[in-house]
């Protein structure tokens, strides 16, 4: 059904005088599994400060790095597209920018930790918690802000430029509460799941250059990647985009990388 949908959506706008831009054989998936290198390690407790008698009973750990410890996958890897063009973007994708991205705060942590937003699109913070949580949004190309989140509504922003790298949120009431938003102008961008895996589907095709961002080494300095260390400056990998699939496979990570203060 979906690619029936996506068909005549496609035939639409190829009936509008963009057959070039429309044609099924210029888009590809991407996919693959971050891999950390050893066991998964044992995440600490965190320390409750404030708050204790609500937050406490949470048993909240450390989500710095989060390993699967069934497969090794290393979750909340940022994967996107860095474009210093606009680029074509699939029509597939018109009705999920419509709708908003929202940041719950839920016992006493962020849920997602994080998650992709692109410009023009609407972000949402909201608080399921009974007790006080602010937002402190340390934008670089946008307009930080730090701000309270009222008791059953939202706050609401727009962010109107794309920002380089995974811009960090923050809790100031509660200092362990962390978050990242990774802000673009096209839809290429992915965070890996609990088992490492990532998707992105549609990237039109070419040599495209595509970032490997995680919160504790920042970029990504390297991967093995069939059996060959491909070392990646400033996180950055350039692919040859091709095929209806572009399966990576196992990007295998160093853990040391992630092990340093």
């Amino acid at each position: 059904m979906r690619r029936i949908v996506c068909l005549l959506m496609l035939a639409g706008l190829c009936g509008l005088g963009r057959a070039s831009n429309c044609r099924a054989e210029n888009w590809t998936t991407i996919r693959g599994r971050i891999v950390y290198s050893e066991d998964a390690p044992q995440r600490s407790l965190l320390d409750v400060t404030r708050d204790e008698d609500y937050c406490g009973p949470f048993g909240l750990t450390n989500e710095t790095v989060v390993v699967n410890p069934k497969n090794r996958g290393l979750r909340n890897v940022a994967i996107f597209l860095r474009n210093k063009k606009s680029v074509s973007v699939h029509p597939s994708y018109a009705e999920a920018v419509m709708k908003p991205v929202t940041l719950d705060n839920e016992k006493c942590r962020f849920t997602p930790r994080m998650q992709t937003i692109r410009t023009g699109q609407t972000w949402k913070a909201t608080s399921t918690d009974t007790i006080p949580h602010n937002v402190a949004v340390f934008a670089q190309r946008n307009d930080p802000f730090s701000q309270i989140i009222p008791q059953g509504t939202a706050i609401e922003r727009v962010f109107a430029q794309p920002e380089s790298r995974p811009i960090r949120v923050d809790c100031s009431i509660h200092a362990w509460m962390r978050a990242y938003l990774i802000i673009t102008d096209h839809p290429y961008a992915a965070v890996t799941d609990k088992n490492g895996g990532f998707e992105i589907a549609y990237v039109p095709r070419g040599i495209r250059t595509f970032r490997f961002w995680h919160e504790r080494p920042g970029y990504v300095k390297s991967v093995m990647h069939n059996g060959k260390e491909r070392k990646l400056k400033s996180g950055n990998w350039n692919l040859e985009v091709t095929g209806d699939v572009l399966d990576l496979g196992e990007l295998t990570v160093d853990a040391k990388m992630f092990q340093q203060d």
